[in-house]
């Protein structure tokens, strides 16, 4: 094997492995945006509900002794998946982040948020008795609904202990246990 037929060999080579690695890169590329995609498609927008003027702390875990590392003001929307342990697993903008804090996967506590729905949805209160209508998920009493009473459902929000509330029309929540699809 002479120099030439080397170099024939050699640029062969470097030109079938070229296209391998742009496959390669190709498909790497591909499965990116596939789990993006993925977790957008699971993630729901929820809003801050705290009072006005106030916020939520984003914290390193799941857990409320977990490090405080940036904060969720009134109003703000936040991507997340349903809450486990009672907290939402954001992905915090940068200017959500205390001084030294850099943004990455991080928790706030689902009682603060509210979580829309597209169109106001109308349920059936299907409890056995009057239902309670509160100011916030095991909040103050405002009023009770008797059974078969149609609700409009504006949105959804956890309660510290992890149960699901309905927001509803006219303000409050009501136990979303006790509704039904009409």
């Amino acid at each position: 094997m002479d120099k030439r037929d080397f170099e024939d060999l050699f640029a062969e080579v470097t030109d079938k492995l070229e296209r391998l690695l742009r496959i390669a890169v190709l498909m790497m590329l591909i499965l990116l945006m596939t789990v993006g995609i993925c977790w957008l498609a699971k993630a729901e927008t929820y809003t801050c509900v705290v009072h006005k003027g106030e916020w939520v702390w984003i914290r390193d875990s799941a857990d409320p002794n977990g490090r405080q590392i940036g904060r969720v003001r009134f109003g703000y929307e936040v991507e997340a998946d349903e809450p486990e342990n009672g907290y939402l697993r954001i992905y915090p903008k940068p200017g959500w982040m205390l001084e030294g804090e850099t943004p990455r996967q991080s928790f706030v506590n689902a009682a603060y948020f509210d979580r829309l729905a597209p169109e106001k949805t109308m349920r059936v209160n299907t409890q056995g008795g009057a239902l309670a209508k509160r100011e916030t998920p095991n909040g103050r009493l405002i009023c009770w609904i008797k059974p078969g009473v149609k609700i409009s459902v504006l949105g959804w929000r956890y309660a510290q202990d992890g149960s699901l509330w309905a927001k509803v029309y006219k303000g409050g929540y009501v136990k979303a246990e006790f509704l039904t699809d009409l």
